[in-house]
């Protein structure tokens, strides 16, 4: 045990576990083995108005920010929207934090293989079993083994009925990467073009190499902007939007965590869309998704690795600047004359958002 004088800092190691606290319990973190094996700082604890940081769940943060006010001068409830990068990597300390937030759900936007073959110990999974979110419907996670590492999804899978459900927590797998929109990728290119890339399918699916999304990103997605992609994505998954929207308008699933990779692409795309509905101003909704930037700054080799090392994406694409998302909001409104017309396009109506706001406006 080591002390400085006037008792303001004790530290304290217990089984290999370090451990340091201000006295008077304002502020404690937890050091435990995070995923890189070192002791890494967990996360502080919620006291009041203190926002948690998780160390080993970057970009971490209250959508929009906190005492959000919207265009008709309504205060929207703090504590209910949350947004990240992803939760696998979480340490015992900090799943005691990511806990007393009572987080009811988890909107995971990665798809189902990509969930399953994602390192990490998954440490929430037993609090917030998988299930599969589409068209409209709720249904158990069912693993397959193609990867050796799926046999921990098929663990959290069989918790379905455990605390996670009778605490009405679960994690809802949306997959914004539907086969709409990869046929609208594949037929913008040639037949022999296309002829390679299902050669290529088929070795992904053997080999898990990803050789059809890197030769797909230098033939094609490359010469688009970030605008674009994120256009093209929510033109060809209106009905996952609407199905993660519906899920928020229901008081019993909140407070809610939408997380994807990293928490900045499709995790980007979703919560401006959550901010619209709730009639938050333009910059705001545009500054919230440009703090992801900062907000990965920790891990930002990793999300070199693996937005550029591993699908051959530009640099660029790592950014995340305030530029992206205004031009996205620019082409909704010149296709649909507003967001909200999108969003009604996408299966979700007037009625439906106004019971959206209702959950999350104060009073």
């Amino acid at each position: 045990r080591r002390r400085r004088d006037g008792g303001r800092l004790r530290r304290r190691r217990d089984g290999g576990r370090l451990r340091r606290r201000r006295d008077g319990g304002a502020e404690q973190s937890a050091f435990s083995a995070g995923p890189s094996g070192e002791e890494d700082v967990g996360a502080t604890s919620v006291h009041g108005d203190v926002e948690p940081v998780f160390k080993n769940m970057p970009n971490f943060r209250q959508a929009g920010g906190k005492g959000l006010m919207n265009k008709s001068g309504q205060k929207i409830k703090d504590r209910l929207l949350f947004r990240s990068s992803r939760t696998d990597f979480l340490t015992a300390g900090e799943k005691a934090t990511f806990m007393s937030l009572g987080i009811k759900t988890i909107v995971d936007l990665r798809r189902k293989a990509e969930y399953e073959r994602a390192e990490g110990d998954k440490i929430l999974d037993d609090a917030y079993p998988p299930y599969i979110l589409r068209n409209g419907k709720v249904t158990p996670l069912r693993p397959s083994f193609r990867w050796g590492g799926r046999k921990k999804a098929a663990k959290a899978a069989a918790k379905g009925k455990g605390a996670g459900v009778e605490g009405g927590r679960r994690r809802l797998i949306v997959n914004l990467m539907t086969m709409d929109l990869i046929w609208s990728i594949f037929t913008r290119i040639n037949f022999f073009i296309r002829y390679l890339s299902l050669v290529l399918v088929l070795t992904d699916w053997l080999t898990g190499a990803h050789l059809f999304i890197k030769f797909f990103t230098w033939a094609l997605l490359n010469k688009q902007t970030m605008a674009d992609q994120y256009v093209d994505t929510l033109e060809h998954c209106k009905g996952a939007v609407a199905d993660i929207l519906k899920v928020m308008s229901d008081p019993e699933n909140v407070p809610v965590l939408v997380h994807c990779a990293h928490g900045k692409d499709r995790t980007g795309m979703v919560v401006a869309l959550v901010l619209a509905c709730l009639e938050i101003e333009d910059n705001v909704i545009f500054q919230d998704y440009a703090q992801s930037e900062a907000g990965l700054e920790s891990v930002k080799s990793r999300v070199y690795k693996e937005i550029v090392g591993r699908y051959g994406f530009k640099e660029e694409f790592t950014k995340s600047d305030a530029e992206t998302m205004k031009a996205v909001f620019s082409r909704l409104r010149e296709s649909y004359g507003s967001v909200l017309n999108y969003l009604e396009s996408a299966g979700f109506g007037a009625q439906e958002q106004k019971q959206l706001l209702s959950v999350f406006q104060d009073g």
